[in-house]
């Protein structure tokens, strides 16, 4: 990633022995600070992987559309490159903004000639907006950020004052009437509606020992939702990969320094403790107490499995911790091997996402 470079880059590639035949591309978005950096850290993911970092991160700019221009903007990048059915996801903003490219392709999918076959969500909580956020909470303690991360997570934190999920014209989302079912390692999964599997951080990455989780299912409310306002259809089914750990908020008080801003009616807002009781918790952890991170209810019922990691949000792609990078790509590559079994069996049924 450098000024002029290629956008969007690839970081890996397929290997040849599975050339004649590769899983699905996927495609990366950027996190927040607008950088792609974290995902060359990873190990192998055996397939072709694609980074779009923020075009507009070395200039410091807004996009004056917002989320949805940068989804438009970001679906054309990938067109430059790819064709067919891709796996979409990215860390924390990238998650956000890989549900609202998923969202732009259903509204339209003749206008795309890719497709999103499943979605990683890499630690990417429920989003309120700010402004309806009434809960006291803190920024992060980030030392010594480069002034363009800061930049980019100041304009960041701008568009994310109004901006919603988006929506979706299915009563029930990816859940629908009927059950899941995918084969990991040789392991056949029936996941019914109103269920998730989950695999603790303290299991091991590689096995295909998981729990199965109660999740209260999604229902539409006429009143917010109105039929024909959304995308056709359902989300893409996902994967999420859920921090155990909070972060650590900065101590001192003060819009300037310590706290995030929000203001309005929020609703179904999660914890705001922090690490001790005089400092609020990192917004980022508003939901870290759910096991789908705040999604369960309030969003179409599209995660379908969740991998519990041993990190917070800030340092789950920590370089110089090379066992929990190991681990992290083990994870990941879990997550993907589940979106690759729920992509085969859509096709044997003639579903499409």
């Amino acid at each position: 990633m450098y000024p002029g470079g290629p956008n969007p880059t690839q970081v890996q590639f397929v290997p040849p022995g599975t050339a004649f035949n590769p899983p699905l591309p996927l495609v990366l978005i950027h996190d927040g600070g607008g950088t792609t950096f974290s995902y060359f850290v990873l190990g192998s993911l055996a397939r072709d992987v694609w980074a779009i970092h923020n075009p507009k991160f070395f200039d410091g700019l807004p996009w004056e559309g917002g989320m949805d221009e940068m989804a438009k903007k970001y679906l054309d990048l990938i067109a430059g490159e790819l064709s067919g059915p891709i796996m979409l996801g990215g860390w924390s903003l990238g998650g956000f903004l890989s549900l609202a490219m998923a969202r732009v392709i259903a509204s339209d999918p003749a206008s795309y000639s890719i497709s999103v076959a499943g979605l990683l969500i890499i630690d990417s909580p429920y989003h309120i907006a700010r402004s309806k956020i009434t809960v006291p909470t803190s920024k992060a303690e980030l030392p010594g950020l480069p002034a363009l991360v800061e930049k980019s997570f100041d304009n960041c934190d701008d568009m994310l004052q109004d901006w919603d999920l988006p929506s979706w014209d299915s009563p029930d989302g990816g859940g629908g009437c009927t059950d899941t079912q995918f084969t990991v390692g040789g392991k056949t999964f029936r996941v019914p509606n109103g269920e998730v599997l989950r695999k603790p951080a303290n299991s091991d990455p590689l096995d295909n020992n998981w729990e199965t989780v109660a999740v209260k299912p999604y229902k539409m409310d006429p009143k917010s939702n109105t039929p024909g306002t959304g995308a056709a259809g359902n989300p893409p089914p996902a994967v999420l990969l859920r921090c155990i750990k909070r972060a650590k908020p900065k101590s001192n008080l003060g819009d300037r320094h310590g706290l995030s801003q929000g203001q309005g009616q929020g609703q179904g807002q999660g914890q705001g403790q922090g690490h001790n009781g005089d400092t609020p918790g990192c917004l980022v952890d508003l939901f870290r107490h759910e096991t789908l991170l705040g999604w369960e209810a309030r969003y179409p019922d599209f995660i379908k499995a969740v991998i519990d990691v041993d990190a917070d949000h800030y340092n789950l792609f920590e370089r110089t911790d090379t066992v929990g990078l190991e681990r992290v790509t083990a994870q990941i590559l879990k997550a993907l091997e589940i979106l690759d079994s729920m992509h085969i069996e859509a096709r044997k049924v003639g579903r499409v996402f």
